[in-house]
């Protein structure tokens, strides 16, 4: 039998845009709130690290103190936690990161601890929960009010994105000392201009399903799969001799026979056996994965940094022309 090969690379050129109106409003309304915040909690999904990065976040939120809560850790590579903690201690050293699942509340006493500290000397703490969409945050804002006030749900969740609409009203999440917490949207970058990135973003649930079409998501999967030798799928699916392949129409088809996704005329439905699998993925049962590349963190931190800098000196000189044609206008005023 001929030995399989996995593919060197995944060609995808198509880029996703998903920017649905109430996140834009979401993006103004936690500008007009931040005033009022003492602690901007970001949630990132573990799977994608970087990928889940937005940068329209860094550029609102500013110099605020900041916590980092890498979520869905429990669907993660467990080798990403150490790397990401040594670049955050090397390049970000005063942000704060924590790793969290919140189907068993793992580490959320680690979060509400933090915010508890910045209590003294203030009366209380208000924290905003930003990230973007279907990161997991209504469920640490639900196992943040569980495990410190032992209380039910405060916040819908949903395995599709865009749930959270606006922002909503305080919940508090902690009594001694008070901590009151705001729910925000998830807001999507309007443009990424990277197509894979993107892709990572869909697969992970970022962007609806459909914008990113299950199955070129699935032909994705496929490649990262067995990229990393993970062939499992191959005896589950029963694939022809239970070898893996390249081909994401022969699994898609042996998925469909393995569940019963049959259409109208008795013809395999790739669509719903592409659903399926992804499902399948998202809920970890073909393993735990980062799909992004943390090789090169270092240059990574770098180009933020200096992007940063460089929005920093953007938005002094946007203040200073905005003075110098007051003045000028005051001038005008004056003389007339």
């Amino acid at each position: 039998m001929q030995r399989f090969v996995p593919r060197a690379a995944f060609n995808y050129d198509r880029v996703i845009n998903w920017f649905p109106g109430h996140m834009a409003k979401g993006l103004r309304l936690i500008s007009e709130r931040l005033n009022s915040i003492d602690l901007v909690v970001e949630v990132r999904d573990a799977r994608i690290p970087l990928s889940s990065i937005n940068p329209k976040f860094e550029r609102v939120v500013g110099r605020k103190p900041r916590l980092v809560v890498y979520n869905k850790f429990d669907l993660a590579d467990p080798l990403c936690k150490p790397i990401l903690q040594r670049a955050f201690r090397e390049h970000m050293p005063s942000t704060p990161v924590i790793f969290t699942s919140c189907l068993n509340d793992s580490h959320i006493k680690d979060v509400l601890q933090h915010a508890a500290q910045l209590a003294d000397p203030i009366p209380h703490v208000n924290l905003m929960v930003v990230g973007m969409p279907n990161v997991g945050k209504s469920s640490l804002i639900n196992s943040l009010r569980r495990v410190g006030v032992g209380k039910g749900k405060a916040a819908m969740t949903g395995a599709q994105p865009g749930i959270t609409r606006t922002v909503v009203g305080t919940v508090k999440v902690l009594e001694h000392p008070a901590v009151y917490l705001i729910d925000t949207p998830g807001v999507m970058v309007p443009h990424i201009a990277d197509p894979l990135q993107s892709l990572k973003v869909a697969v992970t649930g970022g962007i609806r399903d459909h914008l990113a079409d299950e199955q070129v998501m699935v032909d994705y999967l496929l490649f990262e799969l067995n990229r990393r030798h993970q062939f499992g799928y191959a005896e589950w699916f029963r694939l022809p001799d239970a070898q893996p392949t390249n081909d994401v129409n022969l699994l898609l088809d042996a998925v469909a026979r393995r569940i019963g996704a049959i259409s109208k005329g008795g013809v395999n439905d790739p669509t719903m056996a592409a659903k399926f699998f992804l499902k399948q993925f998202r809920t970890g049962k073909f393993g735990q994965f980062t799909l992004d590349s943390l090789d090169n963190l270092d240059a990574y931190f770098n180009a933020q940094n200096r992007s940063e800098d460089t929005d920093a000196l953007s938005r002094r000189r946007e203040k200073k022309l905005k003075k110098l044609a007051m003045r000028k206008e005051q001038r005008k005023t004056n003389q007339g």
